[in-house]
């Protein structure tokens, strides 16, 4: 092409080479990578004096861009094989291969619902459930918090969190209302939610089920470029398309314990349990016919979560114990307990209702739960292998 049509086609030039810019920007750490800090000189003509300094990455890739792409793929294998080393290395120990390849596969199919518990909240200085009644026992006056410690330790949630609405209703609300309130609510401060949220649209195209009563998933999902939210519901609150959403695969949110904005919503002590699964439970109900729905369509990996003997667990045996359903294979990523005993009577209750641990050590791999979600996905992608044999 001559100069002169160059020039004359100067303004659609600049918005293809900002296009083409935006893709080299976007490869920062591979640039970095192949240039090295040493950058490429190139001495003026004009002027001796005068030398024009390039990194390596960016000549190859304005001068021969398929070469360019060629080598990112040839360090995106490697880069990716040593991000996931860690985990990779950490199932292949514990001889957990196969049981992550079925989950694997599950992901790849858009067959898995998150289930999110209390402690993938945490990350984001949320309390723990067993932290915040712990607190609120400490503030109500009229409560002896070793009553509420005596409970917890007994796994009797439902039940400490009843004693302090006994005690005062509004001094529970406020707390929830005002603790758990959204804390990203602009998209800089969205930038700083925990990496396990940023993976949910990749893990998931569908349902996301939690117990928390933050705003993290919504905030997460108002991301830019992130897939909207089509419908939700709170607690036993109805409507807004959640299950007409849940039915065709759209993506969903279930907030089981409610919203911190709307204390109506709210199913955390025993009494509010009662009326919302009935007693005994009741699948006439909108929460646990919304649980039994999710439970026996698509696989459930429950994050966060201690998984311990709890009214969503019951719902699940009931369902299980009635043989009225096939129900598919579940998955937890939960934590070793104290000893091997204790592991055994885990897994034996939670492979009743057909939940397949994927067990990870708290104190050696705080950050693993993040890890195994990362290297999931990036299996389920193809971006990355295990490097054995299914």
């Amino acid at each position: 092409m001559p100069i002169e049509n160059v020039k004359q086609n100067s303004v659609l030039i600049e918005k293809i080479e900002l296009f083409l810019q935006a893709g080299y920007s976007a490869n920062e750490e591979f640039n970095s990578a192949f240039s090295g800090e040493e950058a490429v000189i190139i001495r003026s003509r004009k002027d001796s004096n005068n030398e024009y300094k390039y990194d390596a990455s960016e000549i190859l890739y304005w001068v021969d861009r398929q070469l360019y792409l060629d080598e990112l793929d040839s360090w995106s294998d490697e880069f990716l094989q040593n991000r996931h080393s860690l985990a990779i290395d950490f199932l292949k120990s514990s001889d957990q291969i196969p049981v992550f390849l079925d989950l694997i596969e599950l992901i790849r199919r858009h067959k898995i619902t998150p289930f999110l518990g209390a402690g993938v909240s945490k990350a984001a200085n949320y309390p723990l459930w067993g932290e915040a009644l712990k607190t609120l026992s400490n503030k109500i006056t009229n409560i002896n918090p070793q009553d509420i410690s005596c409970l917890l330790e007994e796994d009797k949630f439902l039940e400490a969190a009843q004693k302090i609405a006994d005690a005062s209703e509004h001094q529970l609300k406020n707390y929830i209302a005002t603790r758990f309130r959204t804390i990203y609510d602009s998209d800089e401060d969205r930038e700083k939610i925990p990496p396990l949220f940023k993976l949910l649209p990749r893990l998931s195209s569908g349902c996301i089920v939690t117990t928390n009563f933050d705003c993290l998933i919504e905030e997460t999902f108002k991301i830019k470029g992130t897939p909207l939210i089509d419908g939700y519901m709170h607690g036993i609150q109805q409507g807004n398309n959640f299950i007409q959403s849940l039915l065709k695969g759209n993506r969903c949110i279930l907030k089981l314990h409610g919203d911190a904005s709307q204390s109506q919503t709210y199913v955390f002590t025993e009494k509010e349990y009662k009326n919302a699964y009935g007693d005994p439970i009741n699948f006439s109900n909108q929460l646990p016919k919304a649980l039994r729905q999710i439970y026996i369509s698509n696989s459930l990996l429950f994050v966060g979560c201690s998984l311990a003997q709890d009214k969503t667990l019951e719902l699940f045996k009931e369902v299980k114990d009635s043989e009225q359903f096939a129900i598919p294979d579940h998955f937890a990523i939960i934590s070793y307990p104290e000893n091997e005993e204790k592991k055994q009577i885990i897994e034996d209750r939670l492979f009743a209702i057909n939940i397949r641990p994927i067990w990870y050590e708290t104190e050696k791999y705080h950050q693993m739960v993040t890890k195994l979600i990362e290297l999931a996905v990036d299996i389920a992608d193809r971006r990355v292998n295990l490097g054995v044999k299914k």
